[in-house]
This record gives structure tokens, C-alpha cells and sequence, in this order.
């Protein structure tokens, strides 16, 4: 009954439009597509807009994203969600390059609403070319597990990075393990007994560990790592053919062995390093 109640009135509605475009130092954005989702559930209903940004100076970024402070339907309703912005940078399109496609997430606007009626934000680029104290690189990094990684602009960012062998990444696994073990009845409490089981049984899992992972635990309180990167001794790219994180764990899969000489450069926030633009959107047309 409850599941029956919750889809009872769910409908998905697409639309792809050329919104208004708005030019600002250089960047360009637009709507591409609009997806309105209603239910009479608490679950599920939202409304989510693909926005493409451009500019030239996006091929000097490492990733970037849309924050945004206003977003009204014709009706006036605030469309912007009550929870935090957690938005994670987005990579620009390495296939288009001055190209990235950022997806936004609002509330459901008025059903007699026929257009939100203006949009307000900012593009945040991050630029890591623009301070050189946004970039750590460390050579020979393969030969240096288990140990935290020495370089002056990871101290100034209050970041850690550990390489991890595989046997060292089973110790972390199985404390870790440990510690949900012993924490398991405030758990319950606090998310039930269910979400806990399944998170148990996810961390026993983890992640898969291949024989050319590169595996890399990174204790980053403040979120300013946002992109990492491998090259070879002579500064040619080691593109990863899969990556993925979980509990302060980054798990990078390649083709083949990762070289002893080979080094690794993580991209981290700063004030210098980020580029702002404001953005306004009007009349875009809903579903």
C-alpha cells in the first residue's frame, strides 16, 4: 500500500529546449534539458536540470560546478532545495574540450507553473594552473607506501595521502570493520538495523583490489582535493581505466602496472585557484 501510494502519481517528464544563454567573462551557460519527477511520496520528487557550460577557459580546468542562490518558478515558489550543497566538481568534457555538463537539482515547481522564472548562481572553476600551490606532485610515488606523503603544498592544505599495498589496505579493511563492530548498537539506533547490515556487508566487501590497482587513502577534512592525476617519468599521462572510493579510500584501476619511477599529482582547492562567474537564466521552459 505504501509503495502503491508512493508511485501512484509519479510521472517523469523530459524536455530538451535551448534555454537562455548568458554571457560573463567569457562563459557561457544554457538549459539543455529539463526533468520534473512528481510523487505523492516524500521520496523521489524533485526537479533536475542538465546545464552545459562553456568557455574557453574551461580547458584550463580540472572541474568545476554550479552553485546556485536563487531559483523561482512563475508562481514565485523557491525551488531551492533545504538540504546542504554537496555538489562535487564535475571534469570538463575531455572529448569537447571548453565543454562540461553540470546537472542541478531543484524542488518541484507549481503544476500550473509553466516556467521557472529565473535562476541566479555562480560557475566556480577550478583553475590549479593559476597557483602553483594548488599542486602536489610526487615522483616516484609507488615506492613510498605505507608512508604519508612529504610535499609542501599537501601540509598547507591539511591533506593526507598514504599509498596503500594490498596488504596494507586488508589491515585498513579489517579495522574498519572493527570499528562499525564495535559501534554497531549506536548504529542501529541511529539508522536501523537494516541500513547497518547492509553497510556491514559493504565495507566486508569494499572494494575489489586488481593486480595494476594503485591504491591511495586520503584523509581530506576540508574536501579540496579534486582531481588526481599519474604520469610517467618523462610527464606522459597514465590514464586509469576505473576508479573507486569508498570510507577515505581511492581504488585506481589500470591496464597495466603502475612504474616504480611513475608519479602522481593531486589537485587541490585554493583561494587563488578558483575563478567565480555569476550566472542568471530566465523563462526557462518546463515540461
Amino acid at each position: 500500500m505504501i509503495k502503491h501510494n508512493l508511485f501512484k502519481l509519479l510521472y517523469v517528464c523530459f524536455i530538451c529546449l535551448i534555454a537562455p544563454v548568458v554571457y560573463a567573462n567569457g562563459i557561457r551557460v544554457s538549459v539543455s534539458e529539463v526533468k520534473d519527477s512528481r510523487t505523492t511520496g516524500q521520496f523521489f520528487a524533485e526537479m533536475e536540470l542538465k546545464m552545459k557550460v562553456m568557455g574557453d577557459i574551461i580547458s584550463d580546468a580540472k572541474g568545476l560546478k554550479l552553485k546556485i542562490t536563487k531559483a523561482v518558478d512563475e508562481t514565485d515558489r523557491n525551488l531551492i532545495k533545504s538540504e546542504p550543497d554537496k555538489t562535487e566538481f564535475t571534469n570538463p568534457d575531455e572529448y569537447n574540450p571548453g565543454q562540461a555538463e553540470v546537472t542541478v537539482k531543484l524542488k518541484n515547481p507549481a503544476r500550473k507553473a509553466s516556467v521557472i522564472k529565473e535562476i541566479d548562481g555562480e560557475v566556480i572553476l577550478f583553475v590549479p594552473k593559476n597557483d602553483p600551490d594548488s599542486i602536489a606532485t610526487i615522483n616516484n610515488f609507488m615506492t613510498k607506501t605505507g608512508k604519508v606523503l612529504s610535499d609542501s603544498p599537501l601540509k598547507a592544505s591539511g591533506v593526507e595521502a598514504t599509498v596503500l599495498t594490498k596488504a596494507q589496505y586488508e589491515q585498513f579493511k579489517a579495522a574498519r570493520a572493527k570499528e562499525v563492530k564495535e559501534k554497531e548498537g549506536e548504529l542501529v539506533k541511529e539508522f536501523g538495523a537494516a541500513v547497518v547490515q547492509a553497510f556491514s556487508s559493504l565495507l566486508g566487501g569494499m572494494m575489489e583490489i586488481g593486480e595494476n590497482s594503485v591504491i591511495l587513502q586520503i584523509k581530506d577534512p576540508e574536501s579540496k582535493v579534486v582531481a588526481i592525476e599519474f604520469a610517467d617519468k618523462s610527464g606522459k599521462g597514465i590514464r586509469n581505466i576505473g576508479s573507486m572510493k569508498m570510507g577515505g579510500v581511492t581504488v585506481f584501476e589500470f591496464e597495466k602496472p603502475m612504474p616504480q619511477d611513475a608519479q602522481m599529482t593531486l589537485f587541490m582547492i585554493t583561494p587563488k585557484s578558483l575563478i567565480t562567474t555569476p550566472v542568471r537564466l530566465t523563462d526557462i521552459a518546463l515540461p
